[in-house]
């Protein structure tokens, strides 16, 4: 049990940020499995190129957010941006 005026203060802002971490990480998630779809889509003979890119910015724009906040791994935020990369060129090529 927290006594400490200072003490309750930080549980408060603890509870904040990690409530607001689960928003961000869950949004990430959400921007992620929708340009999954749209690969998935686009596999089956309807490739948007304007619509995988512009959900490829927009994961890069999110996941870069995410690795500044420290949710996840800079490094890890490249290698999804990264694979991502690849398969949305590969189905605008292919």
């Amino acid at each position: 049990m927290v006594r400490h005026k200072s003490a309750l203060k930080a549980a408060r802002q603890a509870e904040k940020r990690r409530l607001h971490n689960n928003t961000l990480r869950s949004n990430f998630k959400t921007v992620v499995k929708k340009l999954r779809t749209e690969l998935a889509n686009a596999k089956g003979g309807k490739a948007n190129k304007e619509g995988l890119m512009g959900a490829l910015n927009q994961v890069q724009s999110v996941l870069m957010k995410a690795a500044n906040r420290n949710l996840i791994k800079h490094r890890g935020a490249a290698r999804r941006i990264s694979r991502l990369s690849a398969d949305v060129s590969r189905a605008v090529a292919g």
